[in-house]
């Protein structure tokens, strides 16, 4: 799995991401579950690592974990917005894009999460201005009841 190479305060870390949710520091293997984290809306977004000589987490991302040493990212180098930046607006759009679980079916649970996961991403994003940001929330939303009435649409027809 992915591997990264820390030197914090001096002391290096070798820091593997394993299978099974467990990480590596050191050689030291620990479950994600049992460390410290932060949740939205009962989902563990943060997981907080043992390393007492910085502040570094493991993240929640569409597709795979990412790391973030003394809040930047270390599989891209940008600095990691905190989940705790969300705005409220983005909390009540992230619960809306929920309903279209209400469709029934893997599909709409699939969108509905990528959903949520999105406009979280965009909403704590503060590379845009609020209006963009928030514009884009609605769009994610529109988008996304979109494409399940579309999906909707031509699997009735295929039926009929």
């Amino acid at each position: 799995m992915k591997s990264f190479e820390l030197e914090l305060k001096g002391k290096p870390y070798t820091i593997k991401l394993k299978s099974f949710g467990r990480v590596e520091i050191n050689g030291t293997s620990y479950h994600i579950r049992s460390l410290p984290h932060r949740n939205i809306i009962f989902i563990p977004m943060e997981y907080d690592l043992p390393i007492p000589e910085g502040k570094v987490m493991l993240t929640s991302g569409l597709f795979r974990m990412h790391l973030v040493a003394d809040g930047v990212d270390q599989s891209n180098g940008k600095t990691y917005v905190p989940i705790s930046k969300v705005p409220f607006w983005g909390y009540l759009f992230a619960i809306l894009d929920l309903t279209m679980c209400l469709g029934g079916g893997a599909l709409p649970a699939l969108l509905a999460v990528l959903a949520f996961y999105l406009t979280l991403k965009v909403s704590a994003s503060e590379s845009y201005p609020v209006g963009v940001r928030l514009l884009l929330s609605v769009v994610i939303l529109a988008g996304g009841w979109l494409l399940l009435l579309l999906l909707a649409v031509l699997v009735s027809q295929a039926l009929a």
